[in-house]
């Protein structure tokens, strides 16, 4: 008896978990009045046909007019409740009954949503059906009217500025830290830099992007040397040999300085002058050098290496990061400085555009469609589970009432075509039953 199973007990048995509430619509209420309306016009009817049908059967000798009265009553009722039985299978079992295949839609609920879900991914999510639709929906010109007002412009800035803000606050020195020390200057360091080293130092000199300064340094150089004559002074004595008189080398020495700083002033004057040319050519030849495997180059990743791995070069990106994120949040909080303006300028350019560039916006609606058609046919039945999952986490009775609500009303006309179809045919049987006899 010690190892008896516990009975269960309300104590001991956990509460089921709850099925998720289906949200309620402002319209549900019209749409259950509706459908309230279209089940009493219904029930009517049939209502009508039984006390017809009982009156005539008390009340006449179903002869003459009376019997076609009595026959199209009766085949009424049997339509009004052959097609009540049908519409309320769908949803419940009729008069509480649990007749087979009734109560169709609580108890395949879960079955019908996958079908439903398959359908609408084969037939509907396909790039053929997406892309045409979205074609004709001219979101780029749409957009662009919208874009186009300056309050519209002023929330995308907003936007885009409090996004940027939320990344700031959330990206602290400590990870640039981490990622520049353990990811960045480690990739550095095991990359060949010198190949990137050579072309970049081959395009600069290629398109003269190095003249300025050169043009800076040989200026400040002339500069340099005119303010420090003394300069010159000092090398001609160290260089001169003792027994030289003074004299001879003030002589030398302003000789040297005249044609240092006249050869400078034609280098710096003098855009093509042979000492520039020949300084391109000798660039171009490093830059050769850097690209292939030489000493040169193996000089250079060394010295490059050496660099990185410098404690000064973290502490420098360091900087560098809090002055671009100062400078960052000062442009997205200063909302009437120059940086928004300028991207509410270049908003309203792109609003211009996608609205008065007819073939701009042509392009960009086939391009959108094309990747939302591409989108649809590839992630179609991930996308169309949405249905089969939310079905599946309907509660049954809840979900077929709900599906009832929206849907029965337009069900209870087949309960009035049943009925006045079954008087109809009624009509046609009985006057076949009485010309039948006389043929």
């Amino acid at each position: 008896m010690a190892h008896m199973t516990q009975l269960p007990t309300r104590e001991n048995i956990a509460p089921p978990a709850p099925r998720p509430a289906l949200t309620t619509e402002p319209e549900d209420a019209e749409r259950a009045e509706g459908l309230r309306r279209m089940r009493r016009l219904a029930t009517g009817l049939l209502v009508l046909a039984a006390l017809v049908f009982l009156v005539t059967h008390l009340f006449t000798d179903l002869t003459g007019v009376w019997g076609f009265v009595a026959r199209a009553s009766e085949a009424a009722m049997i339509g009004a409740i052959a097609d009540w039985f049908a519409v309320t299978a769908l949803f419940r079992h009729p008069l509480g009954l649990k007749i087979p295949h009734t109560a169709i839609i609580p108890r395949k609920k879960d079955v019908l949503g996958e079908s439903l879900s398959n359908f609408v991914a084969v037939n509907f999510l396909k790039s053929h059906t997406v892309a045409p639709k979205l074609r004709k929906a001219e979101i780029t010109r749409r957009a662009g009217n919208w874009l186009e007002q300056e309050k519209n412009q002023a929330i995308v800035v907003e936007r885009a500025g409090q996004g940027l803000e939320y990344v700031l606050k959330r990206v602290d020195d400590d990870a640039i830290e981490g990622i520049t020390r353990n990811v960045l200057v480690p990739k550095l360091v095991s990359t060949h830099k010198s190949p990137v080293l050579g072309r970049l130092l081959q395009e600069i000199v290629q398109d003269g992007a190095h003249h300025r300064l050169v043009d800076l340094v040989v200026g400040e150089a002339y500069v340099w040397l005119a303010n420090n004559p003394r300069v010159i002074d000092e090398i001609v004595a160290q260089k001169a040999p003792d027994w030289v008189p003074g004299f001879l080398n003030d002589t030398v020495s302003n000789r040297l300085r005249k044609e240092v700083l006249g050869w400078v002033a034609e280098v710096r004057d003098q855009p093509y002058h042979k000492a520039r040319q020949a300084l391109d050519r000798w660039l171009l030849e490093l830059a050769e050098a850097l690209k292939s495997d030489t000493t040169i180059a193996e000089r250079a990743e060394g010295v490059l290496d050496d660099l990185l791995r410098q404690e000064g070069v973290v502490h420098s990106v360091l900087e560098v990061w809090a002055s671009l994120k100062r400078l960052l949040r000062g442009a997205v909080l200063d909302t009437e400085g120059e940086v928004h303006a300028r991207i509410r300028g270049l908003l309203a350019q792109i609003a211009d555009r996608m609205v008065n560039d007819v073939e701009f916006a042509r392009s960009m609606d086939d391009r959108i469609a094309r990747a939302a058609g591409d989108l649809a046919e590839s992630f179609g039945p991930e996308l169309a589970s949405v249905i089969s999952d939310t079905i599946a986490g309907w509660d049954a009775r809840e979900a077929s009432d709900r599906i009832e609500l929206y849907v029965g009303r337009d069900l209870q006309y087949i309960r009035i075509n049943g009925t006045v179809i079954g008087a109809l045919v009624g009509l046609v049987i009985h006057a076949i039953t009485l010309i039948l006899p006389r043929i």
